[in-house]
């Protein structure tokens, strides 16, 4: 791939969000780190990359920015040339590492995520609503993940989680969201549907090894980046991964049903 192409396009795109990162003159920085994060991640990624990124530009560039952490972290990253597949693919030299991205937005109808209003104070966090958007993301690809092919059974499989586009987010323990909320084993959607909470003590998501999650857009950030993301080894999991693979950002575990973890860097 031909990396002297720029990331942003001057044609009209769908995505409101990509439109304003390329058009506002206060975005500059935005802007700035988007071309940047491109020219490192343009040889990995798939031909309709930039194509796609003008329909789903916070999915697209999350995709990117972690593919970037990795590479920044001294990892080989598996080319993609077609669209088929998860979004990322490790080398290492035992196995293949294959990574999901996913970036849910605040959801629609009685299960939304509100959105800040200006002047308001917020006595209680939606934070059923904004565990409901993680949990859900993370069934939706678990669900993708089953019916690949491409994944050999012994490879380990991760779901990366992007909290960017909803609100209220950074105030969520995911780590709640995957071993038990609040000692619940579910939450209930506006219809009294249940949606579980305990994923990470359950023997259906096993072929999950991981989770990763990360609050960061194009505009809000760490200067370093990766150090905001956490890492959720899945103890079940039945392809594990070892402590201390990924030593960046904090890391989290369960030992003898105790929840252990370690801030690296």
């Amino acid at each position: 791939m031909n990396t002297t192409y720029p990331f942003f396009s001057k044609d009209s795109v769908p995505d409101p969000f990509y439109a304003c990162i390329r058009d506002d003159p206060s975005r500059k920085n935005a802007r700035d780190f988007v071309e940047k994060r491109w020219q490192e991640y343009a040889p990995y990624a798939e031909p309709e990359f930039l194509e796609d990124a003008k329909r789903d530009f916070h999915a697209k560039t999350w995709e990117m920015y972690l593919a970037c952490v990795f590479l920044k972290n001294g990892f080989q990253l598996q080319r993609k040339t077609k669209k088929e597949g998860p979004d990322i693919c490790l080398l290492t030299q035992s196995k293949p590492i294959w990574i999901e991205a996913i970036a849910p937005g605040p959801g629609t109808g009685a299960d939304a995520v509100p959105g800040y209003q200006w002047g308001v104070c917020y006595d209680e966090k939606p934070i059923d609503k904004v565990l409901l958007r993680f949990t859900s993301a993370i069934e939706e690809k678990h669900k993708i993940y089953q019916n690949y092919k491409i994944i050999n059974k012994s490879d380990p499989y991760i779901i990366a989680v992007n909290g960017g586009r909803v609100s209220h987010a950074i105030v969520v323990d995911i780590v709640s969201g995957l071993f038990r909320c609040e000692y619940r084993n579910t939450i209930k959607k506006s219809n009294d549907a249940p949606v579980s909470t305990n994923i990470f003590k359950d023997e259906t998501y096993n072929g999950i090894s991981a989770v990763i999650y990360s609050y960061s857009n194009v505009v809000t950030h760490p200067k370093n980046i990766g150090t905001e993301i956490q890492f959720i080894h899945n103890h079940i999991a039945k392809n594990k991964l070892p402590l201390g693979i990924f030593q960046f950002g904090r890391e989290w575990w369960m030992e003898n049903e105790e929840l252990k973890g370690k801030k690296w860097g």
